[in-house]
């Protein structure tokens, strides 16, 4: 069967896989050696799929290196930063390049003669300095109102059922401020409709990557679950805002002060309710604590005053992003049958206040003063290049010279450009006289990065063959050493014939560049 079976000249010209057929995939390519090359009577008697696999994973991008044509480029304009984040498949640079407005590229050159380090923070003294067991949340008495906090989104009910709903606000009428929640939470307009309660909160994030071990506490208060009586007259006056007269009972408030690896969000879907400050269907608001994952300390229907976490210490060695300081408020539904928000009695409260992080230990590490950017690094990047400097050298000591600069390093003499890579903070850094200008950067992968580039050229696949038949002979015992040489030879073979067929030389280019040898040049 042909390779091109069922492939009409219409599917291929408008489809997008052009020129595939000059490839083969690593699939195929192994899936064929297991037939031809494993087998009774064969070299490889038995091998495993898997085993086959890896090796031809480690055939494509050892290959790739310098064998395949596997380079590949991004262009970018360069920011005010002079930075490029290196490609997420990034192996090794083969050229960097700026681009002018012809599309000429010019050449850019490493330098050696500068680096990105990492600058230790240090103390007046020259000491190092070590993080300290300092406060590192900010506002935990409000006393600012709730800067360096995030709140919940209002939740805000059509007005002909109930209109604003929940709010989060800063109390400055007491002596020390606190910040109140509240919700006025209902049954629904009628027996048919689900109950609502809702959920408020407000957040701070923390870096923990120089934290060890660490506990909280807080002050609250609740209100106990209570009852609310409605008169007939009552109503009779309010008509159907409430339904029906009686004796209804208010949820109360439940208060959270936790310690979080995720954030609260609003955009969390109806199960997991615990983080929404939206609507969310009674009748269980407690049921998942699980959303403060490094632990947490609750006042229920009632209860006030302080509270200390008393579980262990928790422990922030093994993570190095951002934790988060959650305070929220839980209110249930009601099962009094109102819509309207026309009556304060409706309201349940919570109140925080006086955050205290206790038992704060700090990880003994090295701190750096602007992390990722070293003084080194600002200084080469604000400097103007020396090449781009103009100077006269027609001067009384370089006139005698008749211009003739001796000694001039050839890297240097250029006004294109200079850039270093960073592998510690994976970026290149560019000198002064590239911001703004489009930079291309021509770089090698392994080929290994997706499942469309694990393709092997036609002229490389003996190549293939041959480097993993190599490779589970060697990694084999009890085989006669004359074979796995025979095998290594025919491996190094193939890559070389591989080579030869991948350079793509053509006469008629060589031809041509040997008849322009014999150009006279003209000055």
């Amino acid at each position: 069967m042909g390779y091109l079976y069922g492939k009409t000249d219409l599917s291929y010209y408008e489809g997008s896989e052009h020129g595939d057929y000059q490839f083969c995939s690593l699939d195929d390519i192994i899936e064929q050696f297991m037939i031809v090359y494993v087998g009774d009577e064969k070299l490889i008697t038995n091998v495993s799929r898997t085993d086959v696999q890896f090796h031809a994973y480690r055939a494509l991008a050892e290959l790739s290196f310098d064998t395949f044509k596997s380079v590949k480029a991004q262009q970018i304009e360069v920011p005010p930063s002079l930075t490029m984040i290196l490609p997420k498949d990034y192996v090794n640079y083969t050229k960097l390049s700026w681009v002018d407005s012809s599309g000429i590229k010019h050449p850019l050159y490493p330098t050696k003669d500068t680096s990105n380090p990492f600058e230790i923070k240090q103390n007046s003294d020259g000491t190092y300095e070590f993080p300290s067991q300092s406060d590192l949340f900010q506002n935990a008495s409000f006393t600012d109102g709730l800067e360096g906090w995030t709140k919940s989104s209002q939740v805000v009910r059509a007005a002909a059922v109930g209109g604003v709903t929940t709010s989060i606000s800063v109390d400055t009428s007491v002596e020390n401020p606190v910040v109140k929640f509240q919700a006025h939470a209902s049954r629904g307009p009628s027996n048919g409709n689900p109950s609502f309660g809702y959920c408020t909160y407000i957040y701070q994030e923390v870096d923990a990557t120089d934290l060890g071990a660490i506990s909280f506490g807080a002050t609250a208060t609740t209100n106990a679950t209570s009852s609310i009586t409605i008169t007939e007259a009552e109503a009779a006056a309010a008509g159907t805002n409430y339904g029906t007269a009686g004796t209804f009972t208010k949820p109360g408030s439940t208060v959270r002060v936790g310690l979080s690896t995720q954030p609260p969000s609003e955009e969390i879907s109806m199960q997991n309710y615990i983080w929404q400050g939206v609507q969310y269907h009674a009748p269980t608001p407690n049921a998942n604590p699980n959303y403060f994952d490094l632990g947490y300390v609750e006042w229920t229907q009632g209860e006030s005053g302080l509270k200390n976490y008393e579980g262990e210490l928790i422990d922030l060695t093994n993570i190095t992003g951002t934790v988060y300081l959650v305070a929220l408020s839980i209110i249930d539904h009601t099962d009094i049958d109102v819509t309207a928000y026309n009556s304060s009695l409706l309201f349940d409260t919570a109140t925080v206040d006086d955050v205290a992080i206790s038992n704060l230990s700090v990880k003994p590490s090295l701190t750096e003063v602007d992390p990722g950017i070293s003084s080194t690094f600002k200084n080469y990047k604000s400097n103007t290049p020396h090449e781009n400097q103009t100077e006269d050298y027609e001067d009384d000591t370089y006139w005698p010279q008749q211009g003739e600069r001796y000694g001039l390093e050839p890297t240097r003499a250029q006004i294109n450009g200079s850039y270093y890579i960073d592998n510690r903070m994976g970026k290149i850094n560019f000198s002064s006289n590239i911001a703004g200008k489009t930079v291309i950067l021509d770089y090698i992968s392994d080929s290994l990065g997706t499942d469309g580039e694990m393709k092997v050229h036609k002229f490389a696949e003996d190549a293939i063959y041959k480097w993993i038949a190599h490779s589970v002979l060697s990694s084999r015992i009890n085989i006669p050493e004359y074979i796995v040489q025979r095998a290594k030879r025919e491996k190094f073979a193939a890559t070389r014939q591989a080579k030869l067929r991948l350079s793509n030389i053509k006469l008629e280019e060589i031809t041509q560049i040997l008849r322009g040898k014999s150009k006279q040049i003209k000055h």
